[in-house]
């Protein structure tokens, strides 16, 4: 697949442009170079001619319009009980969701069944995106995922690959949420509380900081005393207990002094609007409450989703030949 094809694609999907003088803009091509661009892509049914609209001074614009449709991608992702997965055409419109519970260990196993499933009911899925509770590097590789003794060390992202033969993403849980709600502008920090123990996604300037050894988030090493780290406490108090928001507390003090986020996002299951009020006085005692981030609530599972898609978009644009993948 060449550039040309990614960016033509990125402006339909992304940019949402519609004309050739637009998108030979975006591409620095020339007019014929984008036109031609724009007809291989027609031929291979990516695209279509909309109707004329007439502009000022009553001169026709063509414009066209991605058969985002025809093309789908899966976003999934795997807790230790149940998977969660939504299939969405490459314009990000949903065709299927649905959530399926399992009592096994071997998370590896399931996930392959449940894809070999999907893929034979959907055959129109271009490509994969898949979310896991563990610190993940850039090529798909679980680095540490404690609770998923079947999945820990894998290089999973190469297997699913190879096995379904379709692009697959595997990306850590909290930088799947956090990219739902980054942007260029702002530096976000998404918490999730989970059955997992906590963790976290960073992203500055909409892009997500993984670190040095694809570690940062891993917020339960941050220490609470000298026996306990702010996991173990978190682990072993009870919900709105003063121990609960002092560990809460020192997650919120450190992203502060560090990062400086403009948001702390915090899932709404796991802390109310009342205890966001409470979190923020309790910092303001020893933070400047002006340069203190400001802490709202976020729909994690519809944000990891949401970020799972677009990687799922992302891949789409950016790998699959022109006119998808046959089946």
């Amino acid at each position: 697949m060449t550039e040309l094809i990614s960016l033509t694609r990125h402006a339909f999907l992304v940019d949402h442009l519609d004309t050739i003088p637009a998108i030979r803009h975006v591409l620095d091509v020339s007019f014929p170079t984008a036109s031609k661009q724009i007809d291989q892509m027609i031929a291979a049914q990516e695209i279509e001619e909309t109707p004329l609209e007439l502009v000022r001074g009553g001169r026709p614009a063509k414009r066209y319009r991605y058969r985002a449709d025809r093309f789908h991608g899966l976003a999934l992702y795997l807790e230790r009980t149940y998977l969660q997965y939504r299939i969405h055409d490459v314009g990000g419109h949903l065709i299927a969701t649905d959530r399926l519970n399992f009592d096994s260990s071997d998370h590896g196993s399931v996930l392959s069944k449940t894809l070999t499933t999907l893929l034979d009911d959907h055959p129109s899925i271009q490509t994969l995106a898949i979310g896991v509770a563990g610190a993940v590097d850039t090529t798909g590789t679980i680095l540490f995922a404690p609770d998923y003794p079947a999945l820990d060390g894998r290089p999973l992202q190469q297997e699913l690959t190879e096995r379904f033969g379709r692009p697959v993403i595997v990306e850590n849980d909290m930088n799947a949420a956090v990219r739902a709600q980054a942007s260029d502008n702002n530096t976000t920090v998404y918490i999730y509380l989970g059955t997992n123990g906590p963790g976290a996604g960073l992203a500055v300037s909409g892009r997500v900081v993984r670190g040095a050894h694809h570690f940062a988030g891993e917020i339960s090493f941050i220490p609470f005393d000298e026996k306990r780290n702010v996991g173990q406490v978190l682990a072993t108090s009870s919900p709105h207990s003063d121990d609960w928001y002092e560990a809460l507390s020192r997650i919120i003090l450190s992203f502060s002094v560090t990062l400086n986020p403009d948001v702390i996002l915090f899932t709404a299951s796991d802390v109310s609007d009342d205890g966001l009020a409470r979190l923020t006085d309790r910092c303001a005692k020893r933070f400047p409450l002006d340069k203190l981030p400001r802490l709202r609530q976020g729909d994690w599972e519809t944000d990891y989703l949401d970020g799972l898609m677009q990687l799922s978009i992302q891949s789409f644009i950016e790998q699959i030949p022109l006119g998808g993948l046959t089946r």
